[in-house]
């Protein structure tokens, strides 16, 4: 008994030493998360350090942090002083890569001159905008992206549309609008590869592909419940092949791996005012409303194109303008669904386009008012 109490005291302080080198020593862990997290420039680096260690716990809180972070964070400083790197942070309870990078992106903002009340109401409306696509994109591949393929899957077709991302000066070009059918039954896992791939070879190439992220499955003591049920396994398996498929299509440059982007599910929807609880509504007519602008026409109008947001434009080429018309109801809609996932992954994500972000922002109290078509 006296030999385990012996050694459990000789562990203990050895974890204490262990635990105090590794805090004051600047340990291989802690460089390798510092790694991981976001660079910074070293005048902003000095900026965030400063703000974090001259600020109390409650002037830390009005940036983009939990009250319940800001109090861990004044306690971790109180208890071994200011923080001496970035990476520091990462010791304090609570604080990942996500957390901290949004943290300090907070602390380089410029500072509001409006009152309290407004500042609150700022933060806590950016708060609530959730990523609109995963994997997230940088500026570098935002600028360089100049053509998107919209791809909807379902269960037993893939439609897709490519749009040739248009400047402030010109809208956006509809190049490629198509449709295909897979099966009217379920197949074979290596029937359904090969006419995937199949399909695959028919959609053109863009600078990055889009789709809607897959309904997730969730797990259920009751196999046989509506809730697995309404997982379909088929289509998760178009996905996968559809994904890995177009991913093989990326540059092997490091800047470029990133080329197939999934939006969150019904967002489209909700930019086009297509969306009624959780039910989709057919897109068709702002489909035609988008054919019949000014930029579709044989006969342009002059005087009205200065008064046009025309990067809000589509143009839609003659001979797919008569595609669609000449497909199935439920082929228009199929269709429908691929362009507005590009269009709305151009507006949202490359073109950052003010009034779209704010009619799918959560808790909006005007995004009905400002839904645009």
């Amino acid at each position: 008994m006296l030999c385990r109490r012996s050694l459990l005291g000789v562990t203990t302080r050895c974890l204490r030493l262990s635990s105090t080198q590794q805090l004051t020593s600047g340990q291989p862990e802690n460089d390798l998360a510092s790694g991981l997290l976001h660079a910074f420039s070293d005048t902003d680096s000095q900026k965030i350090l400063k703000t974090i260690n001259e600020s109390g716990m409650n002037e830390l809180a009005s940036y983009d942090i939990s009250k319940a972070r800001a109090t861990k964070l004044q306690n971790w400083k109180d208890r071994h002083g200011p923080l001496q790197k970035l990476s520091d942070i990462l010791y304090v309870e609570g604080f990942g890569l996500k957390v901290t990078t949004k943290f300090f992106t907070s602390l380089l903002a410029p500072v509001s001159t409006g009152s309290i009340t407004e500042d609150l109401q700022i933060k806590t409306k950016a708060a609530r905008v959730a990523p609109f696509i995963t994997p997230a994109m940088d500026e570098g591949q935002r600028s360089r992206i100049a053509s998107a393929v919209g791809v909807r899957i379902g269960v037993t077709s893939v439609s897709w549309a490519r749009l040739k991302i248009g400047g402030d000066e010109a809208p956006c070009l509809l190049t490629h609008w198509q449709h295909h059918e897979l099966n009217d039954k379920k197949l074979h896992l290596s029937e359904l590869s090969r006419r995937c791939l199949y399909v695959f070879h028919q959609i053109p190439d863009a600078d990055c592909y889009v789709m809607e992220s897959p309904q997730m499955a969730q797990a259920s003591s009751n196999p046989g419940s509506i809730d697995q049920q309404n997982v379909n396994i088929q289509k998760a398996q178009v996905y996968a092949i559809m994904s890995f498929s177009l991913m093989a299509r990326s540059d092997s440059h490091e800047n470029q791996k990133n080329n197939v982007y999934y939006m969150r599910r019904f967002l489209s929807a909700r930019l086009f005012n297509h969306l009624v609880g959780t039910e989709r509504v057919s897109s068709e007519d702002t489909i035609l409303a988008m054919m019949r602008t000014h930029y579709n026409v044989e006969h342009q109008i002059p005087e009205t194109e200065s008064s046009i947001n025309l990067h809000k434009q589509v143009h839609f080429p003659a001979d797919l303008r008569h595609l669609f018309s000449q497909q199935e109801r439920y082929q228009r809609e199929l269709l429908g669904q691929a362009l507005l996932l590009s269009l709305a992954f151009t507006r949202l994500v490359l073109q950052q386009d003010p009034q779209s972000i704010a009619s799918v922002a959560r808790n909006s109290k005007d995004s009905t008012q400002s839904r645009t078509s």
